[in-house]
């Protein structure tokens, strides 16, 4: 599997968004996939959204014992 959906790609990033090809690097010009830092999120969305949640769970659990201690 050498591609990627769109969703996949970083909006932050400088370069166009390279998601098909990824590996190929005669495809995408002054484009080496060993060196460059790919225009692609890393992670996945189970981790991006357990770390959300997780800190989200975090802070609530925090100002529910915050509340508990002070009653």
């Amino acid at each position: 599997m050498d591609s990627v959906p769109f969703s996949c790609c970083n909006p932050g990033s400088p370069r166009p968004c390279i998601q098909h090809h990824l590996t190929n690097n005669t495809a995408h010009y002054d484009y080496d996939h060993h060196t460059e830092e790919l225009n692609i999120w890393t992670r996945g969305c189970r981790e991006a959204l357990v770390s959300y949640y997780g800190g989200m769970m975090n802070s609530i659990g925090a100002l529910v014992l915050l509340v508990m201690v002070l009653e």
